[in-house]
């Protein structure tokens, strides 16, 4: 059961005493986030039981401590939460679509509606802080051809610019392409 067995096995005194450190990453994600009907003791409940589920699934070996690998998760559990706020809200507004839709519809002027649609704030608060991601997962040839097609440049021009076959090009785009859809869905 490693370094946190006594408190896993019920030692409740010693758990609270060790959840309270870590209240500070609690009180940073409430001001971070917006949860709808979420009070203070709202988001200390819901810390307590990622608390409790990182200590079970915590090792020693992980090159991490119990507080990042608790504040990682429960930022996690929070994004969850706010998705499923927001599927919700979309389940009982008739007139929303959802992003798939949008998508589908826009095709590459999605990004366009991200910034001008007047769409859920929390839906796009979750898919500004995903798109963060995308520079870090795209390789240094993907995120060269994939912000050059953003910026309006034909993947012909982007073959020239970089002195590759058309068909290389139309890969990194579609590759880049694959990986921004599953973050945005992940």
């Amino acid at each position: 059961m490693g370094k946190y067995g006594d408190i896993l096995k019920g030692d409740g005194a010693a758990f609270d005493r060790l959840y309270r450190n870590y209240h500070p990453i609690v009180y940073n994600f409430r001001k971070k986030y917006y949860l709808k009907d979420f009070d203070k003791e709202d988001w200390l409940q819901e810390g307590r039981i990622i608390f409790y589920r990182s200590l079970e699934k915590y090792e020693e070996t992980y090159s991490v401590s119990i507080g990042k690998f608790f504040k990682s998760n429960f930022e996690n559990h929070v994004r969850s939460l706010i998705r499923k706020q927001c599927a919700f809200k979309r389940t009982i507004d008739v007139q929303s679509v959802s992003l798939d839709q949008k998508m589908e519809i826009k095709g590459e002027a999605f990004f366009d509606y991200i910034g001008i649609e007047e769409a859920d704030v929390l839906e796009q608060m979750i898919i500004r802080e995903k798109l963060e991601e995308l520079p870090y997962v795209l390789s240094p040839f993907e995120r060269t051809t994939f912000q050059e097609f953003m910026n309006g440049k034909e993947l012909k021009e982007i073959a020239k610019a970089t002195a590759s076959r058309e068909i290389t090009v139309r890969s990194a785009y579609d590759r880049a392409k694959k990986k921004l859809k599953s973050i945005i869905y992940d």
